[in-house]
């Protein structure tokens, strides 16, 4: 995991639309987490043991890193809806 992040590429116009373009994605990256490790079910109803999980959390990269990894390397398209910025999953 890294201690800190230093944006290296070219700055954005805008940072206040960088930052919502690098939250959205965040948040999209940790939606798909939620949803490939549904940690609300780690008990069985059927049984009171706890269900073992071999997932080590702390070891995950975060996700705004992950997303501001993307954005600087150019990864996230992102286009205005309604009024939001939508980010993009990469290769979509």
């Amino acid at each position: 995991m890294k201690k800190d992040f230093r944006f290296s590429g070219e700055r954005p116009e805008d940072i206040f639309e960088a930052i919502t373009v690098m939250a959205t994605r965040a948040r999209q990256i940790n939606q798909k987490r939620c949803e490939d490790y549904p940690i609300q079910n780690m008990t069985d109803a059927e049984s009171e043991e706890p269900v073992v999980n071999d997932i080590d959390f702390d070891g995950l990269e975060k996700p705004a890193s992950l997303a501001m990894e993307e954005y600087e390397k150019g990864k996230i398209e992102y286009n205005y809806g309604d009024r939001e910025a939508t980010a993009e999953e990469p290769g979509k």
